[in-house]
């Protein structure tokens, strides 16, 4: 939290001086395209390493009604970990998996459960103090 404070400071900093500038000069076009284009790239770069870095984890629910074994299953065979349980719904039991795993992972466990099942609910929700356990994609915690 104080790394990111400072560095929001460094970049408030800069994002001040430069517009001054750009408004002192505002008839020089390339000096504008320059800061859009200088600004797109820092956005860029800034969330390549963040996903680079990131151990942001979310623990993912998925309910099937009809193939919830067959999810269960290719998870598994895929090396994700997974956990089932028995929940009461709407329309009675249903059988909910829960997979903990990186953030950057959600998208090929949700493509694997929309080929199963296209009308899967899944809702994910980012994890923090995290301990144990088997992750996907990460050594197991002890």
């Amino acid at each position: 939290k104080v790394r990111a404070s400072i560095i929001g400071f460094f970049e408030v900093v800069i994002f001040v001086t430069v517009i001054v500038r750009i408004v002192k000069d505002i008839d020089n076009f390339y000096g504008i395209l320059a800061y859009g284009a200088g600004f797109a790239c820092g956005t860029l770069i800034g969330i390549t390493i963040s996903e680079k870095f990131s151990r942001d984890l979310v623990s993912t629910n998925i309910i099937s009604k009809n193939d919830s074994q067959e999810i269960e299953d290719e998870l598994r065979r895929k090396g994700f970990g997974a956990t089932s349980y028995i929940g009461n719904g709407k329309e009675g039991n249903v059988r909910i998996i829960n997979v903990v795993c990186r953030h950057s992972n959600v998208a090929e466990l949700s493509e694997i459960v929309c080929r199963i099942d296209p009308k899967a609910f899944i809702v994910s929700h980012t994890l923090e103090g995290l301990r144990g356990g088997y992750l996907y994609g990460m050594k197991s915690k002890k």
